[in-house]
C-alpha cells in the first residue's frame, strides 16, 4: 500500500510539473488573453510556481501525508474548474499550455481518476506534521534548489513578456481602432471582403467557431439583419471568421443566412476576446467592441448618433 502511495504521488507530481512546463512555454512564447482574473496573465505569475512546488513536493515525499492532502485538494479543485469549462463549450482546458485538449478529456483521463487513486491510496501510517522530521542531507537537497528554481522562474516570466505584435501573431487592441477616426479599419487589408466594407454602413461581427458568446450573438444578428434590410437607412451586416476555422460541423453562421460572411486571413495568430462587433462607415470606425455583441441600441447610436 506505501509502495502504491508513492507511485500514486509521483505520477500526481509529475501531471504538475509536465502542465506547469508547457504554462511556462506558452507565457513566453505568446501574449495571454482572457476575459478574466483567473485566465489572465497575472494569475498564470501565481498558478504556475505554485503547481509546479506542489509537484516537486509530491514527487520528492517530504512531508508525505501534508502534500498528499494538498494534492487531493488540488485536484478536487481541478475537477470544478475543468467541469465548468466542458459545460461552458471551451475548446481546451488550458491545463497545458498551447497543446489544446478538450477538457472532457482532461477530466476522464487525468482529473478524476487521480483525485480517486490519491483518495483510495493515502499516505497510512503518516503524520500530518512532524516530528519525525526528514533527513538534513535529503530535506536540504530538495528545499534549496525549489526555493531558487521557483522565484527565477518568476523572475524570467515577469522580465520577458511576449511583445503584442510579431510576424507569427497580433493582439488586437479594439481601443485604437476608435482612437484612428480619420484612417481606414486596420483589419481590412486582412479580410478577404475588404473591398464591400469600404462602402457604406456595416456592423462586422468577428466570430470564432468555439466561441459560446459568438453562438448567441449570431441568431441575435440575424435578426438585426432581417429588421434593416427593408429600411431606408440600411446597416450592412457581415460576419467575418477568425482562424482556426471550423469544419461543416462546427459552423455557426448557416449556410442559408443572407448576411455577408467572410473570413480573416490565417497567415499569423490572432489574439482577441470574440466576439468582436465593430461598426463602420466607409470603412472608418464608429464603435468598437470586444468580449461581447453590441445592442441594438448602441448600433443605431453609433451610426446615427440616437
Amino acid at each position: 500500500m506505501k509502495k502504491t502511495n508513492i507511485i500514486v504521488m509521483w505520477i500526481a507530481g509529475l501531471f504538475l510539473i509536465v502542465a506547469s512546463a508547457m504554462k511556462i512555454h506558452q507565457i513566453l512564447t505568446e501574449p495571454t488573453i482572457s476575459k478574466g482574473f483567473w485566465e489572465s496573465w497575472a494569475f498564470f505569475l501565481i498558478q504556475i510556481p505554485l503547481e509546479l512546488g506542489l509537484g516537486i513536493w509530491l514527487v520528492c515525499g517530504l512531508f508525505r501525508k501534508a502534500g498528499w492532502l494538498l494534492g487531493l485538494i488540488a485536484f478536487g479543485g481541478f475537477i470544478g474548474v475543468t467541469l465548468y469549462k466542458g459545460l461552458i463549450g471551451a475548446e481546451s482546458c488550458g491545463c497545458f499550455g498551447v497543446v489544446k485538449v478538450n477538457p472532457w478529456i482532461t477530466l476522464s483521463v487525468i482529473d478524476i481518476p487521480t483525485f480517486i487513486l490519491l483518495a483510495i491510496f493515502r499516505p497510512k501510517g503518516e503524520k500530518l506534521l512532524p516530528p519525525p522530521w526528514p533527513k538534513p542531507i535529503h530535506f536540504l537537497a530538495i528545499a534549496i534548489p525549489t526555493f531558487i528554481l521557483l522565484p527565477a522562474i518568476e523572475y524570467i516570466l515577469i522580465t520577458n513578456k511576449p511583445p503584442l505584435k510579431t510576424d507569427k501573431y497580433e493582439v488586437i487592441d479594439t481601443n485604437e481602432w476608435v482612437t484612428q477616426k480619420q484612417n481606414l479599419w486596420p483589419m481590412l487589408e486582412d479580410i478577404d471582403i475588404k473591398q464591400q466594407l469600404q462602402t457604406g454602413l456595416w456592423v462586422v461581427l468577428l466570430y470564432h467557431c468555439d466561441c459560446p458568446d459568438c453562438a448567441k450573438a449570431i441568431p441575435l444578428y440575424e435578426e438585426m439583419y432581417k429588421s434593416f434590410k427593408a429600411n431606408e437607412n440600411a446597416i450592412n451586416f457581415a460576419f467575418i471568421e477568425m482562424p482556426p476555422y471550423g469544419d461543416e460541423k462546427q459552423q455557426l453562421v448557416s449556410p442559408d443566412s443572407e448576411v455577408t460572411r467572410g473570413k480573416l486571413n490565417d497567415t499569423k495568430k490572432w489574439f482577441v476576446q470574440t466576439p468582436v462587433v465593430v461598426v463602420l462607415n466607409d470603412g472608418i470606425v464608429l464603435k468598437a467592441s470586444e468580449g461581447k455583441a453590441l445592442s441594438l441600441d448602441e448600433i443605431l447610436e453609433a451610426a446615427f448618433g440616437k
